[in-house]
């Protein structure tokens, strides 16, 4: 891509990824990418060795005590139909947000066809405590929720969930894709029954790459059948973790590059990122106001806007015939625009990672001053 190209689309995928990612993938596919967990040649050893290493990075970087525990994925969605149709798989009462995306919805309204769950929505513009407590039932059986919304940025509390889920015996399945890479996770101060999350977003993999963590105790029917290198004479999945949830051949490359984008966040400090993307956000939403924009959301590195006389989607072309990359459309996340009424139009997105600069925001500014006029 052209260097003088400004990309703004990092809650979809982030870009550009670090040099030592790029590196890590580059050595694997060269050096040593055969097939983890099968053969015994030096290359399939290797290739075992680098995804063991990850699962490690990630059970470090979570909080998680047991490495077995981390179960990789193809991204957040897989992980959390995983998840949620294993789980979920009764006639239940189930409790989401009023921001989720349809990773979440669309397993949930399935499990609402098939078993007769029932689904609660909670207001995240509450107290969370205050807006779960609005519809917890007796029968209430699962918190399935993200953390922080792709749309508006909102960001939640996720110590409260915890508290409340573990006060009324409920299990939490978390969405962690918007949230984690730009802020701390840690699944032993904070419990959490599975957490789902991609490798490509602020994480810096690529795409290809996620995993789920699934608490120690906790098992499920699996989504997919197949091989797995071990326990072959089962005409079943094994019960052990991370094998159980890990039919067929890992993608490797992708695993390798979530590593090395976990090592590079850990280089820079949790905390150096959260105050970059806070500084980043503010500066994002003093152009959005200096430009007279209609805001709908400005958190997180994330802001969702329209410009009056111009359609989201003509506004985001326009701003690629510039050379800055949003998304616009409504983002896979049907109820937060229907609350925000954006359902027919959309809303353009800006989304920010650490690897964005003021400069980069400077120019975004003058170039929605030439479109407006």
């Amino acid at each position: 891509m052209n260097s003088g190209y400004i990309y703004f689309d990092n809650a979809a995928t982030t870009y550009p990824k670090p040099e030592e990612v790029k590196q890590a993938l580059f050595e694997c596919v060269e050096r040593y990418c055969a097939n983890p967990g099968r053969s015994t040649h030096r290359m399939a050893l290797r290739s075992s060795e680098a995804v063991y290493e990850v699962r490690e990075l990630i059970s470090e970087f979570i909080g998680c005590e047991l490495a077995d525990r981390i179960v990789f994925e193809t991204n957040a969605t897989y992980a959390l139909n995983t998840a949620i149709r294993g789980l979920v798989n009764h006639k239940c009462h189930v409790i989401t947000s009023d921001l989720e995306h349809n990773s979440v919805l669309r397993p949930l309204y399935r499990a609402q066809r098939e078993y007769g769950c029932e689904i609660s929505s909670y207001r995240s513009d509450n107290s969370i405590r205050e807006s779960i407590t609005e519809v917890i039932r007796d029968d209430t059986e699962f918190i399935v929720t993200s953390i922080a919304s792709n749309v508006t940025g909102r960001v939640t509390d996720i110590e409260s969930l915890s508290e409340i889920a573990s006060e009324r015996g409920i299990k939490l399945i978390i969405d962690a894709s918007q949230y984690i890479g730009h802020f701390s996770v840690n699944v032993k101060k904070t419990p959490i029954d599975v957490l789902c999350a991609p490798g490509h977003k602020a994480l810096f993999g690529i795409q290809g790459s996620g995993f789920m963590y699934v608490r120690d105790g906790l098992n499920f029917p699996t989504l997919v059948d197949g091989g797995g290198g071990s326990d072959t004479f089962n005409s079943e999945m094994p019960e052990y973790l991370p094998e159980r949830f890990e039919a067929g051949t890992l993608n490797t490359p992708a695993i390798v590059s979530l590593g090395a984008g976990i090592k590079f966040i850990t280089s820079l400090g949790e905390e150096n990122i959260k105050k970059k993307i806070e500084s980043l956000t503010s500066l994002l939403k003093d152009v959005l106001v200096m430009n007279d924009a209609d805001i709908y959301g400005c958190n997180n590195g994330i802001a969702s806007f329209s410009l009056r006389g111009i359609s989201p989607s003509r506004l985001s072309v326009m701003l690629d015939e510039y050379g800055i990359a949003t998304r616009s459309g409504l983002h896979c996340a049907p109820l937060v625009h229907k609350r925000l009424g954006t359902e027919k139009s959309g809303l353009v997105r800006v989304s920010l990672s650490i690897m964005n600069n003021e400069n980069e925001l400077d120019r975004f500014s003058e170039t929605l001053k030439k479109i407006r006029k």
